[in-house]
């Protein structure tokens, strides 16, 4: 009687193990990936071509990888808020890790510490677009674009740390890639 007791409880353990484990990868694969996770990947890029990235750069090159998720696949990239701030659009979370390094290259290893997630699937060759498609331009250059009439900045700031909501940045994001692919 001893032994099917025993039995019985190594039964149930085992199923609810199983029911954590399968809701831990559940979890994961639907999680979304965290801004660290972004500037890393083209951190990488950079790196791999030979480049450093200054923080004004990444802050916006992680923010424009963000809008063109938001363009093309309609969920965000990633789940830190973007907030417009006086020179531009700002993801608080990741400018107070890079701030640091001022106008030198931000560190990789550094924005490492914070990373949760591997870059995969169409989040990946959508990084490497917007890292083709940008990496020419400089921080400042870049900044300047996000502070262009009509552009989610534009339409948000009124005063310091104010949130860009995400449909604000997906409508701007759709109306640039429809009208780049109407020309």
């Amino acid at each position: 009687m001893i032994y099917i007791i025993i039995l019985i409880t190594i039964i149930i353990i085992s199923l609810y193990l199983v029911t954590l484990q399968k809701e831990k990868i559940t979890k994961s694969l639907n999680k979304m990936y965290n801004c660290f996770d972004i500037a890393d990947y083209l951190l990488k890029k950079a790196k791999d071509e030979g480049q450093g990235i200054d923080p004004m750069k990444l802050l916006k090159l992680t923010y424009i990888s963000h809008g063109y998720n938001l363009g093309f696949f309609d969920k965000p990239l990633f789940s830190n808020q973007v907030q417009a701030w006086k020179y531009g659009s700002v993801i608080p979370d990741l400018y107070q890790v890079i701030k640091r390094f001022g106008n030198g290259y931000v560190d990789k290893d550094t924005v490492d510490l914070y990373k949760e997630k591997n870059i995969e699937g169409d989040q990946k060759k959508l990084l490497d677009f917007v890292w083709e498609a940008y990496k020419p331009l400089s921080g400042l250059q870049l900044s300047e674009l996000t502070h262009q009439k009509d552009t989610p900045w534009e339409k948000t700031y009124k005063s310091y740390n104010d949130t860009i909501p995400n449909e604000i940045i997906k409508e701007h994001y759709k109306t640039l890639i429809s009208d780049k692919r109407g020309a």
